[in-house]
């Protein structure tokens, strides 16, 4: 009996067993595959890519600050034509700042909140831009002293857990703060475009002119004012006009009930009221208002007349240039000999696209300022040239071809605004050859080798100026030689200084992009991952459309040696000729 039991086990167990042992088979072969489509990469590792692994960029600074490791593509921001500064050779200027208070972190929180209206700077003392503001800043402090406000000022090298907390980025940053709560400062940076900006934030926005005494001290103390000519300095026409007066920060707004004064200001004493105009110091002094008095229309009449006809580019013309509403450009580029025979011409022009476009003087042998916003625009000889801007929202640029002359502007103008010109972008030369492991895209190549439909393409956008990619380099060239013997596969590089492209699109130095094959109608795919050749290579592993295999190389055989044969005699003998054979 209990051998027949002990038969009936042993069948069942090997009936069990023969059941389990095709999953157990298919466990064990699942593993294995798995194991196999982990690819050994330890040969694409290496010690000097872990130093740069991190995803390091420059990026475009916001601001004023330019470090010769930042960069940017942003026509608005002023400070990417600056050469980096020596930090160790400044010496600060004298200015009289008496009247600025110096903050910091012990006693800024109780400063803002004792104090309704504070305007604070923060600056480093070896950035140019905040040198060139300081006497700017300090003589507005002395005007506005007595005033319901503050100018202040903090030195964000010295307190920058503070500078930090106000998501300072470049220099200077100034905020303007009501009741503790900031926001940036938008004007220019001189004495007179501070104190207006801030007059309108504190006070009324208008002021009354009743004496011919106030009257010339406005008109010649003041580049642009607007005057009101009003019925009573109280009730609804003053209303609009203030309320029109806070719309514009940076023009002066007076009314007043006076004829005399009314006539001062270029205006009939018998003229029906209310009645407008605005005066500036430029070629085009005088500009009469003829729509409703109300704050809007009057509002769009000041900024359409506000710019002169013809704007000369310059540091402190930049901002007012860049922040204006009106984002299309036109731009003449002139050496200041061509200046006197066709800035009168673009002048002409400027007064048909008043309010639609603004027109800039941008005068090319200046080294300051023209030489870096020319090179920006790629405009190179000495004839003048014009070209369309479209702003830094997509930053497009056209080119007038021939002679600047008045009716050549006025269709380009014409065409620029009804958006029928063809964009123009810089590019670098082809190169003569480009058999290298990392290919080189220029502007000109961009679509012949980045867009390319049967093939991946990994692009690197730099900058030859930028330390982080100069650290890249090596890993990135590692990368491209291990992957040269991939036909479907594109490793390349383009400078985006010199070179530009609607579809090479960065934030700053270096930018990887990722265009799969047969995807290039779509956005590229930003390469996110770590800097090494490892991280690099599963990237686009993951994300190329064409499957590919990287082969291991072949492990280079060890040389064949001879036994050496010990004889001391003749090894000694061996080391004198070779010593002789040395010295000879």
């Amino acid at each position: 009996m209990s051998s027949r039991f002990l038969l009936v086990l042993a069948l069942a167990i090997l009936l069990l067993f023969s059941t389990l042992s095709p999953s157990l088979s298919k466990s064990v072969n699942d593993k294995s595959a798995d194991e196999e489509e982990e690819e050994d990469l330890s040969f694409l590792e290496d010690d000097q890519d872990q130093t740069h692994a991190s995803r390091s960029q420059h990026s475009y600074p916001d601001s004023d600050q330019f470090d010769e490791e930042e960069g940017g593509d942003d026509f608005g921001n002023y400070s990417d034509f600056d050469e980096p500064e020596d930090s160790d050779a400044y010496k600060a200027p004298e200015v009289d700042d008496k009247d600025v208070v110096v903050l910091r972190e012990r006693n800024f929180s109780e400063f803002i909140e004792n104090n309704k209206f504070v305007m604070v700077e923060f600056y480093a003392p070896w950035c140019g831009h905040c040198q060139a503001l300081a006497p700017e800043y300090a003589a507005a402090a002395t005007e506005l002293k007595g005033e319901e406000v503050v100018l202040a000022k903090v030195d964000a090298t010295e307190e920058s857990e503070l500078a930090q907390e106000y998501d300072v980025e470049g220099f200077p940053t100034v905020y303007f703060f009501v009741d503790g709560v900031h926001k940036p400062y938008s004007g220019q940076r001189t004495k007179d475009a501070i104190v207006t900006w801030i007059k309108k934030k504190i006070g009324p926005g208008i002021d009354n002119i009743t004496t011919l005494d106030d009257a010339e001290r406005v008109l010649t103390s003041e580049s642009k004012v607007v005057l009101g000519y009003l019925n009573s300095l109280v009730g609804p026409e003053s209303q609009e006009l203030a309320a029109a007066s806070r719309l514009e920060d940076d023009v002066n707004f007076y009314q007043t009930v006076s004829p005399d004064v009314a006539k001062l200001f270029h205006l009939d004493p018998e003229v029906k009221r209310p009645a407008l105009v605005m005066l500036k110091k430029e070629a085009e002094k005088l500009s009469r208002f003829g729509g409703n008095f109300s704050k809007n229309e009057i509002s769009e009449f000041v900024f359409a007349n506000k710019l002169p006809l013809v704007t000369n580019f310059t540091r402190e013309s930049a901002s007012l240039i860049f922040e204006s509403p009106i984002k299309k450009q036109l731009l003449l580029f002139a050496t200041s000999n061509d200046s006197e025979k066709v800035v009168p011409i673009f002048q002409e022009a400027a007064k048909l696209f008043k309010g639609k476009l603004i027109f800039v003087y941008v005068e090319m042998d200046n080294e300051d300022v023209g030489k870096p916003v020319s090179d920006y625009f790629g405009v190179s000889g000495s004839a003048p040239k014009v070209l369309g801007y479209t702003g830094n929202e997509d930053a497009r640029k056209f080119v007038l071809d021939g002679e600047v002359t008045l009716d050549k502007i006025k269709a380009f103008g014409e065409d620029f605004l009804e958006d029928k010109l063809k964009p123009f972008f810089k590019s670098d030369p082809v190169p003569e050859t480009n058999d290298g492991d990392v290919k080189i895209v220029v502007g000109d190549t961009f679509d012949e080798i980045v867009l390319d439909e049967s093939k991946d393409v990994l692009l690197e956008i730099y900058a030859p100026w930028c330390g982080h990619c100069q650290a890249l380099e090596p890993t990135y060239n590692k990368l491209a030689k291990h992957l040269r013997g991939i036909e479907s596969l594109v490793i390349a590089k383009i400078d985006g200084t010199t070179n530009e492209h609607p579809r090479a699109k960065s934030d700053g130095f270096p930018t990887i992009l990722f265009f799969p094959a047969g995807n290039k109608s779509f956005d590229p795919i930003t390469v996110d991952t770590d800097r090494t050749v490892v991280a690099l290579y599963k990237f686009i592993k993951k994300h190329a459309s064409i499957p590919f295999k990287l082969q291991k190389p072949a492990p280079a055989p060890k040389p064949e040696s001879c036994p050496v044969k010990k004889d001391h005699g003749s090894s000694t003998k061996e080391g004198q000729d070779s010593s002789a054979k040395d010295e000879l």
